[in-house]
């Protein structure tokens, strides 16, 4: 009998152990903040930036800054793309905000404060090409339907990198904020191929009507000694870069272990940045020395600003796999 006693509360002993162990382990289980040296990858979403464009497009230009000008062009897919990308060609990219995403990286540094970076890019190559008139044929045969094409090469690129800390308070819905520094770059160049070529007998060649009409600046260049030039490479916007300091505050909820939903106001309250020098490229012909040559038309000599406030708001939405 006491040997039955002492089995019986030996197993109630153990299984109130069990119970309690499983309590303990339900009630650790229910708590998914990472533990202190843990890693996460995540990935972040910036919808103001994609309000505005995306990436390297949506930066504004300091003409609009100043003077409140939209980005004159417009149209659908490519041509939507050179006609805005050579619409403000002398003007600089304000560089006040982050990516449209991005990926990030964090380490759990503290119970409560982790470091954080992120690096988020986009860009572009575009190739686009167009049938004009075939000079040399129709110059031979006025009925010819031969035909050669011109190419516009539009490369553009801009996106971001950021390195701070981060702070946090709470568990599975925990607020965060933190700060750190912000790198920044946006721009890009076009160059030109053309299917007709200049000469001494064609000195204004058949070119691309979006070229001639759309993006030639030639007339307005200064340039004394030819009539006609067309561009054989922009560098009017060229690749600005800013460093600045940014700033967050937010919420991150612990959906479940090791995954995690987050919202972050980001500010940018200085950045200081600066754009190389910008100029074009033309050929044409020399009527002073009888032969096609190249007129480099510089447009500036550079640039710098300092951009400070708090207008320069963002938003991001991110999603982080800690392991």
């Amino acid at each position: 009998m006491n040997k039955i006693r002492v089995i019986t509360v030996s197993l109630l002993c153990a299984l109130s152990f069990g119970a309690m162990a499983q309590e303990d382990k339900a009630k650790e289980a229910k708590v998914y903040a990472p533990e202190v040296g843990s890693m996460a990858i995540g990935i972040n979403f910036n919808p103001v930036a994609a309000a505005q464009g995306g990436s390297a497009a949506s930066f504004s230009t300091v003409g609009q800054f100043l003077y409140g000008e939209p980005a004159t062009g417009g149209g659908e897919g490519v041509d939507g793309i050179i006609n805005n990308a050579e619409s403000k060609p002398n003007q600089m990219y304000i560089l006040a905000q982050q990516p449209m995403v991005s990926i990030s990286y964090k380490y759990q540094a503290k119970e409560h404060m982790a470091f954080k970076a992120s690096i988020g890019f986009s860009g572009g190559y575009v190739n686009y090409r167009e049938y004009v008139d075939d000079d040399k044929a129709l110059a031979m045969d006025p009925m010819s339907e031969a035909q050669v094409a011109d190419a516009v090469m539009l490369d553009y690129k801009g996106g971001g990198i950021t390195a701070g800390l981060e702070f946090n308070a709470g568990k599975n819905l925990r607020f965060v904020g933190g700060f750190g520094l912000m790198y920044s770059f946006g721009g890009g160049d076009v160059q030109f191929e053309y299917g007709n070529q200049m000469t001494a007998a064609n000195q204004h060649p058949t070119t691309m009507e979006k070229i001639d009409k759309n993006i030639n600046e030639f007339a307005s260049s200064g340039c004394t000694w030819m009539d006609y030039g067309r561009p054989v490479k922009q560098y009017n916007v060229g690749v600005s870069h800013g460093i600045g300091i940014y700033a967050n505050l937010g919420l991150e909820w612990f959906f479940m272990k090791n995954a995690s939903l987050g919202a972050t106001v980001d500010l940018t309250p200085i950045m200081v940045a600066f754009q190389p020098q910008t100029y074009t490229i033309y050929e044409g012909f020399d009527k002073y020395h009888g032969e096609v040559a190249q007129y480099n038309d510089l447009v500036s000599p550079g640039s710098t600003y300092v951009l400070y406030g708090t207008e320069n708001i963002g938003v991001n939405i991110s999603l982080h796999y800690y392991f």
